[in-house]
């Protein structure tokens, strides 16, 4: 990338790192994941190409810039999930995890406002296209159900036809 065209991506108007508002850290993790899935299947057309190497730094500094949003996302929530004793800490409250549970939690709020399918959570949170769609529903409602201890009971939505996301946490820790 040059180093004006680099200068140029550093923010886009209106982005600001800093912000509190979930709802705009959650649009900003919309646009980079969009941005990111376009310039993939660019990547792909151009593999090959002259100008594969310059897609390639740009598709990186995207997903740099969505692991920014991510992590503030993470951090504006209050949400903890510590992956190492896969435990979730919210509001002062601690809850032991199992490892599933936790790398399910952990990608559904590292992706707002996006709706995913049973087949869509099996593979990209475990890696493992081979469970079923019941068993996927009776890890959601078993971490629903244990949620409810620390107070994000009804951060886990069900819409109707598309599949399993995430609540607003900026309102579910207001009303705590």
């Amino acid at each position: 990338m040059l180093p004006a065209v680099e200068d140029a991506w550093r923010e886009f108007p209106g982005e600001d790192l800093t912000t509190s508002a979930l709802p705009e850290v959650a649009g900003w993790i919309s646009i980079y994941e969009e941005m990111a899935s376009v310039l993939r299947s660019v990547i792909a057309r151009a593999e090959g190409s002259s100008e594969g190497e310059e897609l390639h730094r740009n598709l990186n500094w995207i997903e740099q810039r969505l692991a920014v949003w991510r992590d503030r996302h993470a951090e504006l929530a209050g949400v903890v999930i510590d992956h190492k004793d896969h435990s979730l800490t919210y509001g002062g409250k601690s809850l032991p995890l199992t490892r599933r549970e936790a790398d399910l939690l952990d990608f559904l709020l590292r992706h707002p406002r996006r709706p995913f399918t049973s087949k869509q959570l099996a593979t990209l949170a475990w890696q493992n296209s081979r469970l079923s769609d019941a068993q996927v529903r009776t890890y959601i409602m078993r971490l629903r159900s244990r949620l409810r201890a620390v107070g994000l009971g009804e951060v886990i939505t069900v819409v109707r036809n598309r599949g399993y996301g995430i609540a607003s946490l900026g309102r579910t820790a207001t009303d705590e």
